[in-house]
């Protein structure tokens, strides 16, 4: 429907009060002491300078300063005109306010756009998300008292619009035909892609190759092969989705599209290095707008699972073996009165595609039960792990025998080594134990677990059920088999195996235990 024309009484009576309440939202008023020389400096500066830009023409949006992602993706987009930038990005860290509305004003200041299409998971959506845009051009009186009014009476329609400049504005939700878009000769050279993926779609891998092969063929297809931009942006709601499969790394180490810019965000990471990090270490990707305890709250609100999912794109299944009601939290018994206690370390190989944690559980016998006290299951260095082992230990008390387990295979010098200074600094030792069984196959090993999870024999601390090592075991356990990590379940395999060997605690002569740091002891 037209926003203008062959509207009934009330209709255009729900169109003038939809006017009115645009006048209103754009409520910035342009500059109007300076000489003409005065105002082409300043324009000429703020196109100079996106930030400033933003912050000139849209003020009201500006209640932070840019993130260092902000910068970098909108600049990789601006200087290079041929572009399939992938801008994965947390939820709330202004992914469409910056690429859907900024961007798309900021080409057109500087003379380089010809035509927009903006696309996301329906047509409503895309509606919507075009129709920020088209307010903010319609009534941004500081945009329009520099470079023109912008309003074209006859061509303003829901979904699409032109400018006076007659570059063309379009809407398409997924699925729907772009082919032949353009506005008289110019054809868009912007192409941008908002949440694309819905939890629906997600479920059935034929529609998302269907969907994959519409935003690659229908979509880009429609812009220019010679001097387009083509935006992607979202964040990944599952391992299958359509932003995945744009990416390229849908499966465990598949390749990443050699074609395309991609810039990944995790909502807390290493402020060096930008990897996700959820240590203590781990600082906002956005720590202009949040602080760490915002975050920290925000996940603890939407529940681990969610929080990985919206904050740092990693999708946990549900339920394929182990069920939320097979992994119950209990208030366990003091360890001191444990009939068998292990810690059991996995610390994964070094050099991995998939970039392993390192899992460490504290689990302990009682009756039927295996008790898991207390873990460690992270994504970090050899010595951080080590730090992480020796700590578990000292839940130990002194007079209690607890032997501290490792994959055979796994240990090599550097391990032994970082173990050995971590007991110089504390001032004792504790003894890893080499575990030779020949095991069988991971996934076999994991799922045999099963049997004892579905009878509540395998209980977690619930004095921990708020440690991210523990959540982190816990989801490892319910996206198993298809979560792309599995090390804590095995970790806790090979302690639930431990402990069912009858000769712990009976017939070994070795002190397991702490013992006092010995200088002649091997380096």
């Amino acid at each position: 429907m037209s926003l203008e024309r062959n509207l009934t009484p009330k209709e255009q009576r729900e169109y003038n009060e939809w006017l009115a309440e645009m006048q209103e939202t754009v409520r910035l008023r342009p500059i109007t002491q300076e000489t003409e020389t005065q105002k082409t400096r300043r324009i000429a500066n703020l196109k100079k300078d996106f930030t400033k830009f933003c912050r000139y023409y849209f003020e009201d949006f500006m209640d932070a300063d840019f993130g260092w992602f902000h910068k970098k993706g909108v600049k990789l987009i601006v200087d290079n005109e041929d572009i399939m930038f992938v801008g994965e990005w947390p939820r709330e860290h202004a992914k469409s306010v910056i690429m859907d509305i900024f961007l798309p004003m900021y080409l057109k200041a500087l003379g380089k756009l010809t035509g927009v299409v903006l696309s996301s998971a329906n047509e409503n959506k895309a509606d919507g998300l075009l129709a920020d845009l088209q307010e903010q051009l319609m009534f941004n009186q500081r945009y329009i008292a520099d470079y023109g009014p912008q309003y074209k009476s006859g061509k303003w329609d829901t979904g699409h619009f032109v400018t006076n400049d007659g570059v063309g504005f379009w809407a398409f939700g997924r699925g729907q035909s772009p082919r032949g878009v353009r506005e008289a000769a110019l054809r868009p050279n912007l192409i941008i892609v908002d949440d694309i993926d819905d939890a629906e779609i997600c479920k059935n891998e034929k529609r998302v190759q269907e969907a994959t092969d519409w935003v690659l063929g229908d979509l880009y297809g429609c812009a220019p092969t010679k001097g387009s931009r083509f935006v992607v942006i979202g964040n990944r709601i599952h391992k299958r989705s359509i932003l995945a499969h744009i990416v390229g790394d849908v499966e465990e180490g598949d390749p990443k599209k050699e074609t395309i810019t991609h810039l990944k965000v995790y909502a807390l990471e290493n402020p060096h290095t930008h990897e996700m990090d959820l240590s203590e270490k781990g600082v906002p990707a956005w720590k202009e707008r949040y602080t760490r305890q915002q975050i920290l709250t925000k996940m603890e609100n939407m529940g681990r699972r969610l929080a990985l999912r919206e904050l740092f794109h990693q999708h946990i299944v549900i339920g394929r073996i182990f069920r939320e009601e097979h992994l119950p939290w209990a208030d366990l018994p003091p360890i001191q009165n444990c009939e068998k206690l292990v810690t059991y370390n996995d610390p994964s190989y070094k050099e991995t595609k998939k970039n392993d944690f390192k899992a460490i559980v504290l689990i302990g016998k009682n009756g039927k039960y295996f008790d898991i006290y207390k873990v460690f299951c992270r994504q970090c260095t050899t010595p951080e792990m080590v730090r992480g082992h020796y700590d578990l230990a000292e839940e130990v008390p002194e007079n209690k025998t607890c032997p501290h387990w490792m994959e055979a295979n796994f240990i090599q010098d550097i391990h032994l080594k970082k173990y050995d200074e971590e007991a110089e600094l504390r001032g004792y030792s504790i003894a890893i134990r080499g575990d030779k069984r020949k095991k069988p196959e991971k996934t076999e090993r994991i799922e045999d677990l099963s049997a004892y999870a579905e009878r509540g024999l395998i209980r977690f601390n619930r004095a921990e059920k708020h440690s991210p090592d523990m959540q982190e075991l816990r989801n490892q356990f319910l996206g198993f088999p298809d979560a792309e990590h599995d090390d804590g379940p095995d970790a806790v395999e090979g302690g639930v195996y431990k402990l069912n060997k009858p000769s712990i605690g009976k017939k070994t002569t070795a002190r397991s235990g702490k013992y006092k740091h010995n200088s002649a002891r091997r380096g």
